[in-house]
């Protein structure tokens, strides 16, 4: 599996499940898809086509959706929890963390997996809200919810937008085993708060809620 190709190849084809724009249902297979369409009108890798579009323009130089054969120094290794299922008549050993090493793909892909820093994350934030990304005009289209969630927030195109105590956000998080991220963005006092976390879900997302609940309205 070394293209998105591959992973469409090995998804295979599906139907449309609800007709677009009259509910919400998170789809990794849709974000696949979407990085084939970049790659189809650009003309380049998808890889290629966000280090030059968003990367670069946002000055993030140590973000990357990095092979796993690659030394990369600094890189943080994942731990996910793991229990051993105990034979007939065995008493349930005590769960232990163990690196995700085997879970991970070779690379990562336009529906996640990839590495970043919280310093790359506040840039990417800043390109998006001085617009260096997208005009006002398209950063709005991009960020504004447009279905709702059932969580109390709505989503956007790649982008849940929820309140917290009254400040309005815009943002994205993920996970995975040994690996849980959070970025919420709230334009209107300034705030960005990103975290990432190289444990189970939710423990990056634990981490932003309880800061994301408490910071005071400007």
């Amino acid at each position: 599996m070394r293209t998105l190709q591959d992973y469409v190849k090995l998804y295979g084809q599906r139907g449309v499940e609800f007709e677009p724009g009259s509910k919400w249902a998170y789809s990794n297979y849709g974000f696949l898809l979407l990085g084939v369409l970049i790659e189809k009108v650009s003309g380049q890798s998808y890889y290629d086509y966000v280090a030059e579009h968003v990367y670069k323009p946002a000055g993030m130089t140590l973000t990357a959706p990095l092979t796993e054969d690659q030394l990369v120094p600094g890189r943080s290794v994942g731990y996910t929890r793991f229990r051993e299922q105990p034979g007939p008549g065995e008493v349930a050993a005590p769960d232990v963390w163990r690196p995700n090493t085997d879970t991970l793909p070779y690379r990562g892909t336009s529906a996640g997996g990839g590495y970043s820093t919280v310093e790359d994350l506040l840039r990417f934030a800043n390109a998006v809200e001085s617009r260096k990304l997208l005009d006002a005009e398209h950063t709005e289209l991009l960020t504004t919810g447009k279905v709702e969630t059932g969580g109390g927030g709505k989503y956007a195109y790649g982008f849940g937008d929820r309140s917290f105590g009254g400040i309005a956000c815009f943002g994205h998080g993920g996970g995975a085993p040994g690996m849980n991220d959070d970025l919420e963005i709230c334009p209107g006092p300034g705030y960005v708060v990103g975290v990432l976390a190289n444990l189970d879900p939710p423990a990056a997302q634990r981490v932003s809620d309880f800061v994301l609940n408490r910071l005071p309205e400007k």
